[in-house]
């Protein structure tokens, strides 16, 4: 089987205001708009993470979400918050220790932190 992931899709309201902030938070390379202005893919070397612009209310906001790890959890989460994420809630077990945070339009991700090593 040769599946594999080409990209995670995130609908949204303001496809430009989200286009800036993940591609800044995971240092993404934004592609062009499609023609009806309504999708864009952020390039990355592992990754990609498409934006579509949705055309009603986002809602069920809960049953998709990313987990971003990292080495520096407490850095990357004051650096999100810098582009304009929010904190939700602190989740600190030394098994299971991630941060929840919202991006401008409340989409919920988890920064985990990945254990040196």
């Amino acid at each position: 089987m040769n599946l594999r992931l080409g990209s995670v899709v995130i609908n949204c309201a303001n496809i430009e205001l989200m286009t800036a902030f993940w591609s800044q938070a995971l240092n993404l390379r934004p592609g062009p708009l499609s023609e009806a202005k309504d999708f864009r893919v952020l390039g990355g070397a592992h990754v990609n993470l498409s934006l579509q612009l949705a055309g009603s209310p986002v809602s069920a906001r809960d049953q998709m979400h990313l987990d971003l790890y990292a080495e520096d959890q407490a850095g990357d989460v004051a650096r999100l918050i810098e582009l304009g994420a929010r904190l939700v809630r602190d989740h600190h077990d030394p098994a299971d220790d991630y941060v929840v945070l919202q991006d401008p339009e409340d989409n919920q991700f988890c920064v985990c932190l990945v254990p040196p090593g």
